[in-house]
Formats: C-alpha cells, structure tokens, sequence
C-alpha cells in the first residue's frame, strides 16, 4: 500500500469511530435517561403499596424548577446531592408530624439524576400524554397541581392506596385530585410518567415519526 492509500484507510477508520462513539453515547445518554424514568414510575407504584401497607400517608415529591417540600426543604440524598424525586414516609393521617414536610427520622427513598436529562419536552409540544386529563400546561415538566387548580410538583397517597394533590398548608383534595403526569426528557427523546386519578401509573414516549405518544 501507498502513503496516500493508507492515510485514506487510516481517515475512513476514523470517520466510522468517531461515528460509533457519538452513537454510543447517545445511547448510553437514552438508557440512563429511561432508567430514571422507569424508576420514578416504580416510585409512584411503590408510594401506593406502602402507603396501604403501612396505613401511612406517602408523599412523592419532584424537583421541578428547584422545588422542594411544602416547607421549602430541597430534595437531595444523603450526601446533600439533588435528586429529581423523592418518596417520603410522612406518618399517620392527623398525626403531628404528618405535615408534607420532610422531617428528622421520616423513611424516604430517592431516585437518582442521570446526565443529560431535564424535565419538560423537546418535541411534545403542548401534546399531553394519554391519561393526562389536568389543566396544567406540561412546559414546566409537572402537570400535577393543588386542591385549588394551581399547578404543583407533589402527589400524595392516602392509606387506601388513592393518589390526592394537597397545597402548601397540607389540604388534601378530593378523589381524583392526584391525577397528572411528570415529563422529562434529554433532548432526544420525550417521556411521560402518568399517574391516573385511582393510583395507576404508565409510561408513555413521544413517537417524532407518528407525532404522537406511545405507550
């Protein structure tokens, strides 16, 4: 082979690397970013099982836009790290520290970020998932809100297992009050985590060539 031959080889050979490598990690980008999603529907799952388990009151909270507990308190692990959501064991109902807020000795458990994904959509539009029958916009990533129709990032579960939306003050609505969805996505796909108005949860990803949801 000739200098010039194995030069043209040589670039050939790095053209299809570099392409491999960016296909790679846009892989490995849509995997975590899934496994997140997967795991904040399991929150949800688990949230009503324990929380009829338990006979106690079981709060998901998700950081949206910084947001936190009703009292402000950030969601963050251990270490003092943020996580995207957060399951927390908040008592008894009418009990004193049943208060949706995260309190010293309350059992939670977290789901961890992933590199690359946000909350909100990329491609969705103002198109909301199937199950999603809120009156919230899904720009801010939650279409969750209070007993009042103010959009919230929150969800509580209620000993019988139900879903309820609450408000600052810890008021809880009705039934069919914790219907609503969390939307993530990291810029090339869209998800949608919807919980319906009984407790059932389902994911649903925005198809680009149907635009339209799947799931």
């Amino acid at each position: 082979m000739t200098l010039l031959e194995v030069a043209i080889v040589t670039v050939i050979i790095g053209t299809v690397l570099a392409i491999a490598s960016t296909g790679m990690r846009s892989w490995q980008e849509a995997e975590r970013t899934s496994a997140v999603v997967r795991r904040i529907a399991d929150l949800y799952r688990l949230a009503s099982i324990e929380a009829i388990r338990t006979g106690r009151v079981q709060i998901v909270f998700a950081s949206i836009g910084g947001a936190g507990d009703t009292a402000g308190n950030p969601l963050e692990d251990s270490s003092g790290n943020w996580v995207p959501a957060l399951l927390l064991d908040d008592g008894a109902p009418g009990t004193a520290n049943q208060d949706c807020a995260i309190d010293a000795g309350e059992a939670r458990q977290l789901v961890q970020p992933a590199q690359g994904m946000r909350w909100g959509v990329t491609f969705a539009g103002a198109v909301k998932a199937p199950g999603d029958d809120t009156g919230i916009a899904i720009s801010s990533g939650s279409t969750f809100s209070t007993p009042a129709g103010a959009a919230s990032t929150w969800v509580a579960f209620m000993p019988d297992g139900r879903p309820l939306g609450f408000d600052n003050a810890c008021s809880m609505g009705q039934l069919g009050s914790g219907n609503g969805a969390l939307y993530v996505t990291n810029g090339s796909r869209d998800y949608a985590v919807v919980l319906n108005a009984l407790g059932g949860v389902r994911i649903h990803v925005w198809d680009r060539q149907a635009g339209r949801w799947q799931g």
